[in-house]
């Protein structure tokens, strides 16, 4: 017919960012505001259509839970697996292997298939595999609210870690206490749009308005 038939929707629109080696950047904004988006493009597994992207360092990033997992495979295979992806040889994993297991808790199903996994299960072993390859940068996109209260609590104490080892890190969260406890800036996106960036305490405050606001309407 000569007519498109689709509607274009940009997820992003004119995102300019620069983050420092050591920042810590807390990613807040509704459902479908942009926020995925973002982090996937910044984990290199979304090009975006225009623009670019410039980082230095491995990255290790937890976004959709078990998507980095070959589901017929046990465990234990996956481990290998998702590190030779990112870099290591088998000498360097067989070294990190038995951490891995330790910290995920999940050492009596190790050798099972990852398809019979729970999906606590999943996000355990995936965030422990994230956090021992010790990447430059750590993605986390609302990984750390399907854990119970226990691993969640180590998963926290994981990350500040890492924060006071001078990593970069991406955290995505609903949880605005773990937001602004852990967070050097936030980043407020609203669709596609960036809204404020800044002081954490000051960019929650003014997002949780906003939340309220539009409830009240």
């Amino acid at each position: 017919t000569g007519k498109p038939c689709h509607e274009k929707h940009y997820a992003l629109q004119n995102i300019n960012l620069e983050v420092a080696r050591g920042e810590v950047i807390g990613v807040v904004g509704k459902n479908g505001a942009g926020k995925s988006t973002l982090l996937k493009i910044l984990a290199n597994t979304m090009a975006p259509s225009t623009g670019k992207l410039a980082m230095q360092g491995r990255v290790a990033a937890l976004l959709e839970l078990g998507s980095s997992f070959h589901p017929e495979m046990s465990g234990h295979d996956n481990v290998y697996l998702n590190c030779s992806i990112q870099g290591l040889s088998k000498t360097e994993t067989d070294a990190i292997y038995d951490e891995i297991v330790t910290f995920s808790g999940i050492e009596d199903f190790i050798h099972r298939p990852v398809k019979t996994y729970s999906s606590g299960m999943f996000m355990r072993l995936a965030f422990s595999i994230a956090t021992h390859i010790d990447p430059d940068i750590l993605i986390i996109d609302e990984a750390l609210s399907v854990g119970d209260g226990v691993f969640a609590r180590r998963s926290f104490d994981r990350i500040m870690e890492f924060k006071r080892a001078g990593k970069t890190i991406f955290f995505c969260s609903h949880s605005m206490y773990q937001v602004e406890a852990l967070c050097d800036r936030v980043i407020w996106i609203d669709k596609g749009i960036l809204q404020q960036s800044g002081n954490p305490a000051k960019v929650v405050t003014d997002y949780s308005e906003f939340l309220r606001m539009e409830s009240a309407n």
